[in-house]
C-alpha cells in the first residue's frame, strides 16, 4: 500500500523534476560516501606520516648519539695526546659530513698545534662556511692565516701572502689585525691604494689603534701625500710619544719638506729614546753636510759608522767631506767602500767619479759617472736613496 502510494506520487511528478530529485539524492549519497572515505584516508596518511616522523626522529637521535660519542672520543684522544688517533677519527667523521662545525674545529685546532697551518686553515674555513660566527673557527682562522702569510712572506712570496690575508678577510671582514697585516704587506709590495684602503678599514673596526695608525702613516707617505702622513705621524705620537722610530719617520718627512729645524728636533728625540737609532745619526749628518756644517757632519757620520760600518750613506758622506777638503785618496777609500756596500746609491758613484778624475784616472771616472747617471734615471722620483739602512738597522 505504502509502496503504491509512493509510486503514485512519483507518477504525478513531471519527469524532469523526478530526474533532478533522483540526481540530487544520488549525488548527496555519493558525496557523503566520498567524504567518509576521504576522512578515513586522511587518518591513515596522518598515521603513516607520524610513524615516519617517529622513525626519522629515532634515527636522528641514534645518529646524534653516535656522532656525539665519536666527537667525545676524539676529545679524549686529544686530551691524552693521541693525536694520530684523534685525527683519524675526525677525518672519518668529516667524510660523512664535511661541514660539521665541531669536527672541523677540533681537527683544525690539532693541525694548528702541529704547525700544519694550511690544512688547519682549510678546516676552520669549512666551519665558518657553516657558521660564520663560530668563535673557535674565527680564532683559528685568524691564527692560521697569519702563520701562513708570515711563512710565505719570509720565503719571499709576498703576493701569495697577500692573497692568503685577503682570503681570510672574506671570512673575517671585521678583524682589525688581519686588515692591518694586509695593509702592511700591500705597502711593502708597492700597492699603496690597497694598503691605504685596508688600513683605513682596520681603523674603522678599531679606532685609535696605534699599529694601524703608524702603518697608515707610512703607506700614505709612500703614496706621496705628505700633509696627510704628517698628521697621522703626529696622531700616532700622541698615542705613543716614546716611539723612537716614529720620531725618526716624522723627522725624515720634515727633512724632505726642507723643514730642517723641525726635522733635527725629531731626529734628536729619536736618538734620546733609542741611542742605537743608527739612521737618525745619518740624517743629522746629512743635514749638516747640506748646510756645509762639516764638523758636525763628520761627527754624525762617524757615529753612524760606529754602529753600522757598512752604512752606504754615511760612507758616502765622509767621502764627500774629504772630497771637499781635497783629500782625494781618503775620499776614494770611503767612496769605494760606499759603492761596494750600497751599489745602487747614486751619490756614491757620482762623487767617486769626480774623485777619480781629480786623481787622473779618466777611464774609471767616466765609468762611475755613467753608472751614476743611469741610477739617477732609474731612481727619479724616489723619496730616499737606495742602499741606505732602515730606521731599525742594528747598531
Amino acid at each position: 500500500m505504502g509502496y503504491s502510494r509512493q509510486k503514485c506520487l512519483r507518477a504525478l511528478l513531471p519527469f524532469s523534476f523526478m530526474t533532478l530529485l533522483d540526481l540530487v539524492t544520488l549525488t548527496c549519497l555519493s558525496l557523503s560516501s566520498t567524504a567518509m572515505r576521504g576522512a578515513v584516508l586522511l587518518k591513515t596518511l596522518a598515521a603513516h606520516q607520524q610513524q615516519a616522523v617517529d622513525r626519522a626522529s629515532d634515527q636522528s637521535s641514534q645518529l646524534s648519539f653516535e656522532l656525539n660519542s665519536q666527537l667525545q672520543r676524539a676529545r679524549e684522544f686529544l686530551d691524552h695526546g693521541q693525536t694520530a688517533e684523534a685525527e683519524g677519527l675526525l677525518t672519518g667523521i668529516l667524510r660523512h659530513d664535511a661541514g660539521l662545525v665541531q669536527a672541523n674545529d677540533l681537527l683544525g685546532g690539532l693541525l694548528l698545534e702541529e704547525h700544519r697551518f694550511e690544512e688547519a686553515e682549510g678546516h676552520f674555513e669549512a666551519a665558518l662556511e657553516a657558521n660564520l660566527h663560530d668563535p673557535v673557527a674565527r680564532r683559528g682562522e685568524h691564527d692560521a692565516a697569519i702563520a701562513v702569510a708570515l711563512k710565505l712572506r719570509n720565503g719571499g712570496s709576498g703576493p701569495a701572502a697577500l692573497q692568503v690575508l685577503e682570503g681570510a678577510i672574506t671570512f673575517l671582514p671585521d678583524d682589525a689585525v688581519l686588515l692591518t697585516d694586509l695593509g702592511i704587506e700591500a705597502d711593502a709590495l708597492g700597492d699603496y691604494p690597497r694598503a691605504i684602503s685596508a688600513l683605513e678599514g682596520a681603523l674603522r673596526v678599531k679606532p685609535q689603534d696605534p699599529t694601524a695608525t703608524y702603518a697608515l702613516a707610512r703607506a700614505v707617505l709612500d703614496f706621496g701625500d705628505s700633509p696627510k702622513a704628517e698628521g697621522l705621524f703626529r696622531h700616532y705620537l700622541a698615542l705613543r710619544p716614546n716611539d723612537a722610530s716614529a720620531h725618526y719617520g716624522l723627522g725624515h718627512l720634515l727633512q724632505m719638506q726642507q723643514r730642517t729645524d723641525e726635522a733635527a728636533t725629531e731626529f734628536h728625540r729619536s736618538i734620546e729614546l733609542k741611542p742605537v737609532q743608527t739612521e737618525a745619526y745619518f740624517q743629522l749628518g746629512q743635514m749638516a753636510l747640506d748646510a756645509h756644517q762639516d764638523t758636525d757632519a763628520v761627527a754624525m757620520f762617524e757615529k753612524t759608522l760606529s754602529r753600522l760600518p757598512t752604512h752606504g750613506g754615511a760612507l758616502t758622506g765622509l767621502g764627500i767631506l774629504r772630497f771637499r777638503a781635497k783629500q782625494y785618496p781618503l775620499a776614494r777609500v770611503s767612496l769605494e767602500q760606499a759603492t761596494a756596500s750600497s751599489p745602487d746609491y747614486e751619490p756614491a758613484h757620482y762623487y767617486l767619479g769626480l774623485t777619480l778624475a781629480r786623481l787622473g784616472d779618466k777611464g774609471e771616472s767616466t765609468r762611475e759617472l755613467g753608472v751614476a747617471a743611469d741610477l739617477a734615471r732609474k731612481q727619479q722620483g724616489k723619496s730616499e736613496p737606495i742602499g741606505v739602512a732602515s730606521p731599525d738597522a742594528p747598531p
